[in-house]
């Protein structure tokens, strides 16, 4: 299967998170992966969220389909990565990170050499697919 992929521009507002998940939930729909909608908009949140509020402008979000896999990119002009945190329980913010490592089969950032980044993270999505669409009775 060749790669499928699409992408969009979001300002950082608070709406932001919001758009993309409607945007994420047409897509998946549309390439029958809507099964995978919840995890994905959850973690895509999470990373859009983080753009919002530590960058505070416009990004891009990516998603492509692949045999077996999605994966999900946003672009940023910051230069700060994210953090991996483990907050105790009196802690109010600092869980996005950790949600992302927790629910995505891989994730990671990539930093641009003339500035900006990539956050990523993939979902393997072969074996719920085929469970989701089997047919056989």
């Amino acid at each position: 299967m060749p790669m499928e992929r699409l992408e969009t521009q979001i300002p950082a507002t608070p709406a932001a998170p919001q758009l993309i998940r409607g945007w994420l939930r047409t897509t998946l729909a549309t390439w029958q992966l809507d099964g995978f909608g919840e995890v994905t908009e959850l973690l895509a949140t999470e990373l859009v969220s983080n753009v919002v509020k530590h960058v505070g402008r416009p990004m891009t979000v990516r998603i492509m389909r692949q045999q077996g896999s999605i994966r999900v990119e946003i672009d940023d002009p910051g230069d700060d990565v994210p953090v991996l945190e483990h907050p105790d329980s009196r802690t109010e913010h600092g869980r996005g990170v950790l949600v992302v490592d927790a629910l995505a089969d891989e994730w990671g950032t990539k930093v641009h050499p003339d500035g900006g980044k990539t956050v990523w993270f993939e979902l393997d999505v072969a074996t719920g697919h085929a469970e989701a669409h089997d047919t056989d009775d």
